[in-house]
């Protein structure tokens, strides 16, 4: 390819000693090597930092250090120093194919795409866990290669799961849009992704595991006390009535309205399901009709028969 368009990889680190390495040597062994490679230490207080030194050798790395801000907060810092063409997000505790971008970056350009999504494979380490690997995999509905453009929506509506992780992104849709994620919350992918796919104008689905997600202990995703179950259901609220917000607007068509009205519906579902929810909850969102409970009803009833 004539062209070697900068990507940005960005890496917000996090008490990861054990598996930053694994993580690194990732994303530098990538067969496409036109990186900068973003990395923010969150204030870790274990021997992350120590670790990461070891790679700082290689030019590409540019190496951030903050106080905690969280998830949210060093993935903004990332998207604020990144001037690649293309963004993509890796969490330190997992690690990426090293045909990813090799694979990706070529289509982007030759395309012309905003977006380019793929599957991943889940594993667990330390921890006994049932993991549905079907809620990685898009091949039963995603249709490889092929442009989506006003389908799109519809098609990221079908299929959607939230982690920024699993596409490739041209900078210019976050940049042109002010997208950035928001600090006040965790899960904070359920409001970043639905912003993401309703701005794309362009698509396409690669049928490859190249993402390799962790489950381990003591994540923010396993980590299941009283207090991380309330900040847990606050943020899954602000970020549904964040969504309705959007929603209510007037600049978004027919097709990117579902695609918004689908996640309300679901951040809904999820907290009607949570012991924490209280008794007006059905006037949380103004949104959610007599139509979307009576579909959410019919839906459980479908899976307990299945």
């Amino acid at each position: 390819m004539k062209n070697n368009p900068l990507v940005s990889v960005i890496v917000p680190v996090y008490n990861v000693e054990d598996y930053i390495e694994e993580c690194l040597e990732s994303i530098i062994n990538q067969k496409y090597q036109h990186l900068e490679i973003i990395i923010v230490e969150d204030g870790s207080t274990d021997q992350s930092r120590q670790k990461i030194q070891n790679y700082l050798s290689d030019d590409r790395i540019i190496f951030i250090e903050q106080k905690n801000k969280g998830l949210s907060g060093a993935r903004n810092t990332g998207m604020s120093k990144a001037t690649g063409k293309y963004i993509l997000f890796v969490d330190s505790d997992d690690y990426i194919d090293v045909r990813l971008l090799a694979d990706a970056v070529p289509l982007m350009e030759e395309k012309r795409l905003d977006l380019i999504r793929f599957n991943g494979m889940a594993f667990t380490d330390g921890m006994e866990k049932t993991i549905n690997q079907k809620y990685y995999d898009f091949s039963h509905r995603l249709v490889e290669n092929h442009i989506y453009k006003e389908d799109s929506f519809k098609a990221n509506s079908r299929t959607f799961v939230s982690p920024v992780y699993l596409y490739l992104t041209r900078r210019s849709v976050l940049t042109e849009n002010n997208l950035f994620f928001r600090e006040d919350i965790i899960h904070e992918d359920e409001l970043f992704t639905p912003q993401v796919f309703v701005h794309i104008k362009t698509m396409m689905y690669l049928n490859k595991f190249y993402y390799y997600r962790r489950y381990r202990e003591n994540s923010i995703m396993t980590i299941q006390t009283p207090e991380q179950l309330k900040r847990s259901f606050d943020s899954y609220v602000k970020i549904g009535k964040e969504l309705e917000s959007y929603y209510q607007e007037s600049l978004y068509n027919k097709e990117q309205k579902k695609l918004i009205k689908r996640q309300i519906v679901s951040i809904y579902n999820g907290i009607k399901e949570t012991k924490m929810i209280e008794r007006n909850s059905s006037k949380l969102f103004k949104s959610i009709s007599f139509i979307d409970k009576g579909y959410l009803k019919l839906r459980k009833l479908w899976q307990k028969v299945k």
